[in-house]
This record gives C-alpha cells, sequence and structure tokens, in this order.
C-alpha cells in the first residue's frame, strides 16, 4: 500500500512539474501576473467605488498598475528575442493552414486476393518456365 502511495504522489508531481515548465516555456507566467495585477486593481478600485466603474477601469487600459507594467515590459521582451517568423501574432501560414480542408479518403478494395484466402490453389503462372534453368 505504501509503494502505491508513493507512486501515485511522484506520478502527480511529475505532472504538475510538467505542466508548470510548460507553462514558464510558453510564457504563460507573464500572462498569470496579468491577471494577478487585474485582481488586485479591481480589488483596489472597489474599495472607494462602486463596481461597475471599478471593472471599467481596471479593464480599459487607461490607467494600468505596476504588475500591469512590468507584465507588458516583460512580453515585449520575450517576443523581441523570438525570431522573426516564430512570432506568435503575425503567422500568416498557420491561419492558411487552419483553413485548407483536408482530402476525401478514397478506399478501394485490393487488387487480387491473397492465395489461400480466395482460391486455394493460389496465383497460376501465366508465362512458360525457362528451359534449362539460368545459372548464377
Amino acid at each position: 500500500m505504501k509503494i502505491e502511495a508513493c507512486t501515485f504522489v511522484r506520478r502527480h508531481c511529475s505532472i504538475l512539474c510538467l505542466l508548470l515548465a510548460w507553462l514558464c516555456a510558453n510564457g504563460a507566467v507573464w500572462n498569470v501576473v496579468q491577471v494577478v495585477a487585474w485582481t488586485k486593481m479591481l480589488h483596489d478600485y472597489s474599495q472607494v467605488m462602486p463596481v461597475t466603474r471599478a471593472v471599467r477601469i481596471t479593464f480599459d487600459g487607461s490607467a494600468p498598475c505596476e504588475l500591469c507594467h512590468i507584465s507588458q515590459k516583460a512580453q515585449d521582451a520575450a517576443r523581441e528575442q523570438l525570431p522573426r517568423d516564430a512570432d506568435l501574432g503575425g503567422g500568416m501560414e498557420k491561419l492558411l493552414l487552419l483553413s485548407e480542408t483536408a482530402p476525401a479518403a478514397v478506399l478501394t478494395p485490393p487488387d487480387f486476393a491473397w492465395p489461400g484466402v480466395a482460391d486455394t490453389t493460389g496465383l497460376t503462372r501465366t508465362d512458360a518456365v525457362p528451359v534449362p534453368p539460368p545459372r548464377a
């Protein structure tokens, strides 16, 4: 029972670490920072004004907080480090791949059956056997 619990914990820990590494490699950490900044701004604004106005001011982008600036600068720096053709915002080839249609699958029966399956004698020879046999 103890070994099963250990493998369960190890498996879940490795999945969690893999997910965290994938998020960090894709730059999602800065998106999390942005969400934290929006949450903090919404909380702070809702303390001094109505919630509807706080939501409008938080998400209109007219008054970004320090965390918003940090997140934006980090995302811009990450985009500058990418090669020109790997820019995530302007890949038109990716859009073209999405709009292409898959070719229709055409299934045709085989030309002949395997020997022994449809015919017990197999395929018959049509040309004559060379006499005498060729020498190698």
